[in-house]
C-alpha cells in the first residue's frame, strides 16, 4: 500500500482534530546503548549486493551454506540499513516470555518457558545469576526500577535498586501472560480470562495495593495489553480487544474485528494497531460517536505474533511485525511499505525496545537477541 492509498483510506492523514490515544514509540537517547560493549561482527550486519533482501538463505540459517559469497540469498540475521544484530544471549531453553531492562540498572532480565530467569551483564553480555522459578514463567516486563513476573497464580515484583523482592497479595487466577503498568496500577492478565489489578502506592512498607479482579469479560486467555491515553486495552484468545476506563476500571467498548487469537496491541498517534493469528494487522481510529472503527486493515498473509514500534535516526516512525517462522518485517507508518527485515531460527514471540535504537527479541528456541538501529553507524566513527 503506497502512501496515496493510505491517505485516500483516511489513516495517512488525522481527520479528527483530537488525539484518543498516546504514542507509544519510544524516542530518545539511551545511557545504555553507548555504554553497551556488544559490537556487531560483520556477518550480523546487513549484506550488500546479495540478492533479494527478503530470502535469506535457508542454509546459511541452519549454518551449513557451501556457497559463501557466491550465494544469491541473504547472508544476514537483518536486511534494514544501519541496523545490526550485536548480540546473541545463549542459555534460555525454551520460549521467551518476557525481556526487560529497568530503568538505573545495568542489568537486562529475561524471562522462559524453561522456568528459569537469568540476569545478564549489559556491559559484559554474560549472564550473572539464574534463577530457577519452580514455576514456568508467563510474562516479564518492567516499569521504572520495578521488574514484574508473571508467574502461575501469582505476580512477583523485584526493585533493581533496593533489591527488595516481593509477592503480590490479591487473587489471580490462572497463569500470568500479559501485564502492564498504567494509571498508577498494575494490571495482569491471565489464561482464565480474568485481569488482577493493583494500585501502585508510595508507601514504603505496601508499594502495591490489591484492588480487585475483572472477572467473566474475556472468555478465554488474556495474551496482550496496551495503556492509551484516558483508556486500556487488553486483547485474548477470544478474538475481542477490550477497552476499558481506567478511573472506572469498567469495559467500555468490546472490539470484534479479528477472527483469531488477538497477539499484539500498540498505540501510535490517535491510532490503535492490533495483530492476530488470523494474520492482519488493524488500524482503529475513533469515530465521531466515540466508538473505535478499523479505518485499515493490512493482510500479512501470515499469523503475526508480535508487533513493536520504533522511530528511525530521522524521527520516522516504524512498526515491527513478528511472523510465525522467525521472520519480522519492517514497515514504514502510515504507508505500510516495507523497508527491511529482521530473521531468527523460529518465531519472535517477544519484541522490546529500549531508547536510542536498541532492543531486545526473544524466540520460541530461548534465543535472546540484542539489536541496534545505529550500530552499524557506531561502529564505522570508532
Amino acid at each position: 500500500m503506497n502512501h496515496e492509498a493510505a491517505r485516500q483510506q483516511g489513516f495517512a492523514v488525522p481527520r479528527r482534530r483530537y488525539l484518543p490515544y498516546e504514542n507509544r514509540m519510544n524516542r530518545g537517547p539511551s545511557k545504555w546503548s553507548r555504554n553497551l560493549v556488544w559490537t556487531a561482527s560483520d556477518g550480523n550486519r546487513p549484506s550488500k549486493n546479495r540478492g533479494p533482501v527478503s530470502c535469506i538463505c535457508k542454509f546459511w540459517k541452519a549454518g551449513n551454506c557451501k556457497r559463501g559469497d557466491q550465494c544469491r540469498f541473504l547472508h544476514s540475521w537483518c536486511s534494514f540499513p544501519g541496523m545490526a544484530m550485536v548480540a546473541s544471549l545463549e542459555g534460555h531453553e525454551a520460549d521467551l516470555k518476557g525481556i526487560a531492562l529497568p530503568t538505573g540498572s545495568d542489568k537486562l532480565f529475561s524471562a522462559s518457558g524453561d522456568g528459569s530467569l537469568r540476569i545478564w551483564d549489559c556491559h559484559t553480555g554474560q549472564c550473572v545469576r539464574t534463577l530457577n522459578l519452580q514455576a514456568e514463567a508467563g510474562s516479564l516486563i518492567s516499569e521504572g526500577s520495578w521488574v514484574f513476573l508473571g508467574l502461575p497464580n501469582a505476580v512477583k515484583a523485584f526493585n533493581v535498586q533496593t533489591s527488595r523482592d516481593l509477592h503480590l497479595d490479591g487473587v489471580v487466577v490462572g497463569q500470568v501472560h500479559a501485564m502492564t503498568v498504567g494509571y498508577g496500577m498494575l494490571f495482569a492478565g491471565t489464561t482464565s480470562g480474568s485481569i488482577s489489578v493493583w494500585r501502585v502506592t508510595d508507601t514504603e512498607s505496601d508499594p502495591f495495593t490489591y484492588l480487585t479482579s475483572l472477572e467473566g469479560y474475556h472468555s478465554g486467555p488474556v495474551t496482550c495489553f496496551i495503556v492509551g491515553e484516558h483508556r486500556l486495552y487488553s486483547g485474548s484468545v477470544d478474538k475481542t480487544i477490550k477497552v476499558w476506563d481506567p478511573n472506572t476500571l469498567e469495559c467500555i467498548m468490546t472490539l470484534r474485528q479479528h477472527t483469531d487469537t488477538v497477539t499484539s496491541l500498540l498505540c501510535w498517534d490517535q491510532y490503535l494497531f492490533s495483530s492476530s493469528l488470523d494474520g492482519t494487522i488493524k488500524v482503529w481510529a475513533c469515530s465521531e460517536d466515540g466508538s473505535l472503527e478499523v479505518t485499515y486493515t493490512s493482510r500479512q498473509g501470515e499469523k503475526v505474533h508480535a508487533l513493536g514500534g520504533l522511530t528511525d535516526a530521522e524521527a520516522k516512525p516504524m512498526l515491527f511485525c513478528s511472523y510465525q517462522g522467525g521472520a519480522v518485517s519492517i514497515v514504514d507508518i502510515p504507508s505500510f511499505q516495507e523497508r527491511g527485515k529482521m530473521f531468527s531460527t523460529h518465531t519472535i514471540g517477544t519484541l522490546t525496545f529500549a531508547h536510542g535504537g536498541l532492543f531486545f527479541s526473544g524466540d520460541k528456541s530461548g534465543k535472546l537477541r540484542v539489536w541496534s538501529l545505529a550500530a552499524t553507524k557506531e561502529s564505522s566513527e570508532n
